[in-house]
Parts: C-alpha cells; structure tokens; sequence
C-alpha cells in the first residue's frame, strides 16, 4: 500500500512539517507575517500524524517479511537489533552529545541532581517524540510476539491506556493527539497482509483517501462549531481530526505513484537525526551569524543545519549498515 519511496517522500516532508513549526513557534521570534508564523507554528501535528502512521505500518510490514501474516516469528533479534541500531542508539549518541555541549552533565554534577539528568535522558525526557516512540516500539513487540489472534486489539488497547495516562498524569500537550495513527499504521499493514489483492484495488484505495478527507472536514467543522463548548469536547475532535488525516495521508501514499525526486526521500531517510540535531546546530550557528538580520539568519541557518543533519545521518547509516551485512553474513 506505501511503497518505499513514498514511506521515505512522506517522511521528508513530515520532518519538513516539524521543524517548520519548531522555528515558527519557538525560535523565529521574530515573524515577517504574523499569521502565517501562527499558522506554521501548528503543524507540528500534522507531521506527528505522518511519522506514527509509517512507524505502525513499516514495523508491521518488516515483521511479516519472511514470517508471513501471523509475524510472531519475525519478531527476532535481528528485529530488535534493527529498531535498536535505527533508533534507540542514535538517540543516545547524540542526546549524550548534546548534554555534553550544552554542559548538562557538568551543571547537574555541580548542582547535585546529576541523577535526575541522568533520569532524564534514559526515558529521553527532552525528546518526547523518541520517548513515545520506544513505547510504541516495546508493545509491538510485546503484542506481535506473544498476544496472538489478539495483538491487534492489545496494541489499540495499549495505546489508549498510554495516552489517557500521558494526559492524567501531565505529560501531555497537543502531541497525544497523533498517539492513535500509529495502531491506524498497523491496522493497514496487517489488512494489506490478509488482503492482498483486495487492498491493491484502486477503488479501496480511493475509497480510504476519500474516507479521510470526508472525517477530517466533518471534524474540523465539528471542532470549530463546538471548540469554546469544553476542553473535552474540543479535544474529542482535536483527535478525530488527527486520526482522520492519518487516513487521508494512508489514501494519499497509496493511490500516488513511487515518488521519483530525491531531496524528500534524503531527507526522509534522516529523518530522525534532522529531528535531533536541527534545534542545537540551528542556536548555534545563530549565535555566530548574529550580525546579520534575523530573518537572513535563520534562512541561512536552517539550509545549513538540514545539509549537517543528512551528513551525520548518512554517515551513521553507512557505518551501521556494514555492521548489519558482516553480522548477517557471519549468522547465515
């Protein structure tokens, strides 16, 4: 249903999407057009949407490669090792990186709560999209290893609990919204697994794009005619709207052809490191570009700081990527 390439195209421009809000919302301070600075400024969304529903369908699609529908038996170690070495290691590796730059280590040693940064960074505290992902990571596994007939019904369940805790307990802000493409992703992936050839019709296809667009524009009514009637109200469809437009993004993927540029698909595939990297190199080279203007400034900075991100990302890829070839070479 997602190809590749369009897995890759869509994670380009969700990142896109991302740090586009993170800019507009907290580090250009100071727009050139006000509303559209608001308006970019709520993106961030959008792209979390994008980002979970690729997560649930590529680890629903890479479990089942060799071990069929039932994907219990390609729940291995070789799996794990590549959730691992593609997403739990960069993370620690540059969150250690940044804490040293940013001297976080030394300040929490001198301030005797050490512990607690440390705390901080095992859980990725100060990286919330990485600290949801891991749990989502971990009940995957948990489910498609050992839940059986009903993994699916135990991933929805879990990350309704998840988020329903996230938003009892504080954590949450706007970013729970997106919690529920990621069982969507799995929901699809595990559908085009049974169904072939049925989800392959263009008129399914069409169907769910249209499903999506239709439940996103009857949410985003609903939301405007009753956003002022209760924060629960608002945020029943403040979440109908996210999940809706993961579906209209899963209909979208699915009717288009394979993506054929290949600066989307770059910057997909570094996705994570842009996302981890981009807010650090960003202040710091806005600090030495301070005597231009700010707007200059940040242009300058931000097409810099993607060209850093896709180097180090592409750096660690190929490294990592020998490493996988030698140790399946020596396992087969």
């Amino acid at each position: 249903m997602i190809s590749v390439r369009n897995s890759l195209m869509l994670r380009g421009i969700a990142i896109l999407i991302v740090i586009g809000s993170h800019y507009a919302g907290w580090m250009f301070v100071e727009p050139v057009h006000v509303r559209a600075h608001d308006w970019i400024s709520t993106w961030g969304p959008i792209g979390v949407d994008i980002f979970f529903l690729l997560s649930g369908y590529g680890l629903t699609v890479s479990a089942a490669r060799g071990s069929g529908e039932n994907c219990k038996s390609g729940i291995n170690g070789r799996f794990v090792a590549a959730r691992i070495i593609g997403s739990v290691l960069p993370y620690y590796i540059l969150a250690a990186l940044i804490n040293c730059y940013s001297g976080a280590w030394v300040s929490g040693y001198r301030e005797g709560n050490l512990l607690h940064v440390i705390r901080d960074y095992l859980v990725a505290e100060d990286f919330w999209f990485m600290q949801v992902l891991f749990v989502f990571y971990v009940l995957f596994i948990i489910a498609f290893r050992f839940g059986g007939r009903i993994r699916l019904p135990l991933v929805l369940a879990a990350a309704i609990l998840y988020t329903v805790l996230l938003v009892q307990s504080g954590h949450a802000d706007f970013w729970e919204l997106s919690n529920m493409a990621f069982p969507l992703g799995i929901v699809a992936a595990t559908l085009e697994l049974a169904f072939p050839k049925r989800m392959k019709s263009i008129s399914v296809r069409a169907a769910i794009f249209a499903a999506g667009a239709i439940g996103f524009f009857v949410s985003f009514l609903g939301m405007e005619q009753t956003g002022g009637s209760g924060a629960e109200t608002s945020f029943f469809w403040e979440l109908s709207m996210n999940l809706f437009f993961a579906v209209l993004v899963l209909g979208a993927a699915s009717v288009l052809p394979d993506w054929k540029g290949r600066v989307l698909p770059i910057l997909g595939k570094n996705s994570l490191f842009i996302y981890l990297l981009h807010t650090v190199l960003f202040w710091g080279m806005m600090i030495k570009l301070d005597e231009l203007p700010y707007a200059q400034a940040a242009v300058i900075t931000g097409v810099v700081t993607l060209f850093v991100c896709v180097l180090v990302g592409t750096a660690y890829n190929r490294v990592t990527g020998l490493f996988m070839k030698k140790k399946g070479r020596a396992g087969a």
